[in-house]
């Protein structure tokens, strides 16, 4: 059965999960000059580290120019400047090999395209567990739905995780989750990954060139990736059992 939000408001400031055990991957599906994408990836490599995991950010060279100057112990950090979805994934592969080789458990971190999408065995490669960005309204949603609809058709077993933002409270992003899961055309089509607020806080941090944990850490952008991130942590280690 899908996670649906409710399943994991919960989180929000509980104790540390435990790590999982085998490296993954996950692809957000978002647009490549996407603000937000680079942010999210970005900030949720540092909370993967944080929490003692290892983490494989796979980004491209304009993603390059904002990233901080700093280097965080556990974030390995490839740059690629693949055009196509056969460069991005090799780019994933040498980035999974590099986890392995460290022994630490890990997830490999990047962002495909909607225009790169087409069935074959890299889609099905890379896209395992992907990861959709959607706001509240009709529009957000059915945004969400064609993007998922396309996931699926190019990789059927997919994992599709949704991860809500613009919202202005956990009620409201309660409501857009189930509106959308009630669109969905098949029941369990998408698993919660919780929800973003305030946005604005993760671009003045990376505006800042440093993570919002560090550069805000009582904010509640930083409680919302830090759940985000343990969400991912207990999937993976779910799926080494």
């Amino acid at each position: 059965m899908a996670r649906e939000l409710g399943d994991v408001l919960h989180y929000f400031l509980d104790e540390d999960a435990p790590h999982g055990r085998a490296a993954r991957c996950l692809a957000l599906v978002a647009e490549p000059d996407e603000l937000l994408g680079v942010a999210l990836l970005w900030n949720l490599a540092h909370e993967l580290a944080s929490r003692g995991s290892a983490a494989a950010w796979v980004t491209s060279i304009s993603d390059e120019e904002l990233l901080p100057g700093e280097v965080t112990p556990g974030i390995t950090r490839l740059l690629s400047p693949a055009t196509d979805l056969g460069g991005l994934a090799r780019a994933v592969r040498e980035a999974s090999a590099k986890l392995r080789a460290s022994r630490v458990p890990g997830l490999v971190l990047t962002r495909v395209p909607p225009a790169w999408l087409e069935p074959g065995p890299l889609a099905r490669e890379l896209l395992a567990r992907a990861l959709l960005l959607s706001v509240p309204g009709a529009e957000g949603r059915a945004e969400t739905l064609a993007r998922g609809a396309r996931i699926a058709r190019c990789c059927p077993d997919a994992r599709i995780g949704v991860t809500l933002h613009g919202v202005r409270s956990v009620s409201e992003a309660a409501a857009a989750f189930d509106a959308l899961a009630g669109a969905a055309s098949e029941p369990g089509s998408f698993w919660s990954y919780g929800l973003l607020l305030e946005d604005h806080r993760l671009y003045e941090a990376l505006l800042a060139r440093r993570p919002v944990a560090r550069h805000c850490p009582e904010s509640r952008a930083a409680h919302a990736l830090r759940d985000v991130a343990r969400l991912l942590q207990e999937d993976w280690q779910g799926d080494a059992r």
